[in-house]
């Protein structure tokens, strides 16, 4: 039974896994000292953002990646305590990374962010083994995060290519020559923030760029490009299409990290459940918009995101 909800589900992949540490302070200022009381402390990373997202919207998404030392044996143990399936490829390279967020009363953060050990090259072959004989038994991988320190070249086209192999739709969202390598293999989807659009495009991020940049690489096999802008307009590309989403406004904010990752997991849900490309994005919005008022990434209240998706405005411009 599992393995049939799985094929009806999506794999998520996060190869620089965390251990997230996220505080609140009434203020942050350079220089002070700070007791820190009742931190939240979380297995992490972006992709563990997306599933935890997905679950409080219905469906539950396996994560898959890299772990190491004491650090990682804590992360193995806290997916499993959460509930999550996990695929996780051990490694001697060092200990996982730790990841820092300060919240200020107005809900600035501040990020302080480890970069992670370097993955040996076995452990690259071996998680690439493991995904390929995954990989069948998903409709959707999504591969989100931070790209993990010593992956050869080739490794993210080496993803897209065992997903096409099994007709799983691939999206990323990543940053740097990663995803261009992804981009060029063939990637079906991307989900990225202005900046990153800007660093892979190299234009100014803008409804026009964004159009221009889907239909050149619509060649490759890209099939969505959705490039956000924190509390401004989204715009998405489709093969019928562009459109601009225009977030929900909302009266208060918490925190807005994990955001860009709840938009993601509401695009997944949409996908998977069959909604036209309209609903998709409002629900992506609306995500991401019940992400903004809770503290700790990928938490969302599924009712909140559904009403802030009614609030969510998707017009198609091109």
């Amino acid at each position: 039974m599992l393995d049939f909800l799985w094929n009806m589900n999506a794999l998520i992949v996060n190869l620089n896994l965390s251990v997230d540490k996220t505080v609140a302070l009434p203020s942050f200022e350079r220089g002070n000292i700070y007791r820190l009381s009742n931190p939240i402390t979380l297995p992490g990373g972006k992709g563990v953002n997306v599933a935890r997202t997905l679950r409080s919207l219905g469906l539950e998404a396996p994560i898959a990646g890299f772990v190491g030392g004491h650090n990682g044996r804590w992360i193995a143990e806290r997916l499993r305590a959460e509930g999550f399936g996990a695929f996780l490829e051990r490694h001697s390279g060092g200990e996982s990374r730790v990841c820092y967020t300060v919240v200020d009363r107005r809900g600035r953060t501040t990020d302080l962010n480890e970069e992670g050990p370097a993955v040996p090259a076995s452990a690259q072959a071996g998680f690439l083994k493991k995904f390929g004989a995954l990989v069948p038994r998903f409709r959707a991988a999504a591969v989100c995060g931070r790209v993990a320190a010593g992956l050869k070249k080739g490794f993210y086209a080496s993803l897209v290519r065992l997903a096409a192999r099994s007709g799983c739709f691939i999206v990323f969202d990543t940053s740097g020559p990663a995803l261009a390598e992804a981009v060029a293999a063939g990637a079906g989807g991307v989900k990225i923030n202005r900046y990153e659009f800007q660093e892979l495009s190299g234009a100014r991020f803008s409804a026009a760029a964004v159009h221009s940049y889907f239909r050149r690489k619509s060649r490759a096999g890209l099939k969505t490009l959705i490039v956000t802008d924190g509390p401004d307009h989204a715009y998405a590309a489709s093969p019928f299409g562009l459109w601009r989403v225009s977030p929900p406004p909302l009266g208060r904010l918490k925190s807005a990290v994990g955001a860009g990752d709840s938009f993601m997991a509401g695009f997944l849900f949409g996908f998977l459940n069959g909604y036209d490309f309209e609903r998709t994005l409002k629900l992506a919005a609306g995500s991401a918009a019940s992400d903004c008022l809770s503290l700790g990434a990928g938490f969302i209240d599924r009712d909140q995101a559904l009403t802030y998706a009614r609030k969510a405005r998707v017009t198609k411009i091109g």
